[in-house]
């Protein structure tokens, strides 16, 4: 009775993945749907090694901006900081943001810095309930993979004694309904390996904290149904720093 139960139970999971990954349109979510699985890495196109300048750095960013949006993030590609904070602007005025709180991070906060008021602009040290009162969230992402538009947000270490600078707040990036991710175009690289090897400082040690995102957070109930934001911020935008 019990083998019964649990062969049902997978071919129905079975049968709403097929339907799922047969193109059902999701009256929830805004764009494409999202992929129930990355597909296998044969079918992705191949994209070269990422050089910090150059062609392959141009190519890098498309196939970053290119997988963002399969997973229903929004890429801005800007070649200049002034760029970055119009982008930065046009997102705090389509989304009707009043309130932005930004990490401690030296770049996020010169970018903010270029953008015209019209919002509260609150510290990284503010409680969580006013964390909480925040329509939108910017810190710095570390590391961008191209393979899956993925972003990797360090946090814990300010001074760098265990390896690279990285911000000490990271709710910054997960309870706004918004997290814009600031990344420069020198940070992209290819695979999550890849990521996991640009983390590591010379002793051998990861950062405190490590944050793989790709996309908006999502979770889906036992029929499949996806909901956007139940875990962390429900938009993701990232300004890929072309210049950088």
């Amino acid at each position: 009775m019990i083998k019964d139960d649990r062969a049902t139970i997978l071919s129905a999971i079975k049968a709403s993945l097929a339907q799922a990954a047969s193109g059902r349109t999701m009256s929830r979510l805004h764009g494409p749907p999202p992929s129930i699985a990355a597909p296998p890495l044969t079918n992705q196109p191949s994209i070269p090694a990422v050089d910090r300048h150059g062609p392959a750095s141009t190519h890098a960013a498309a196939g970053f901006q290119a997988a963002l949006d399969r997973v229903q993030g929004v890429c801005h590609r800007v070649t200049s900081d002034a760029g970055a904070a119009d982008a930065l602007q046009a997102v705090i005025a389509d989304l009707g943001v009043r309130r932005v709180v930004r990490s401690d991070d030296s770049l996020v906060i010169e970018i903010l810095e270029r953008v015209i008021g019209g919002f509260e602009l609150l510290p990284p040290n503010v409680d969580r309930a006013r964390l909480l009162e925040c329509g939108l969230g910017v810190s710095r992402a570390t590391i961008g993979v191209v393979e899956y538009g993925t972003i990797v947000l360090t946090s814990g270490d300010m001074a760098g004694v265990s390896g690279s600078p990285t911000e000490r707040q990271r709710l910054v990036s997960l309870l706004p309904a918004t997290h814009v991710a600031i990344l420069a175009s020198s940070d992209l690289v290819e695979t999550w390996d890849a990521a996991l090897a640009s983390l590591r400082s010379a002793s051998g040690d990861l950062p405190p904290t490590a944050t793989f995102a790709t996309g908006p957070s999502r979770t889906a109930d036992i029929e499949l149904e996806l909901v956007l934001g139940v875990h962390g911020p429900k938009n993701q935008h990232v300004i890929l720093l072309e210049h950088r």
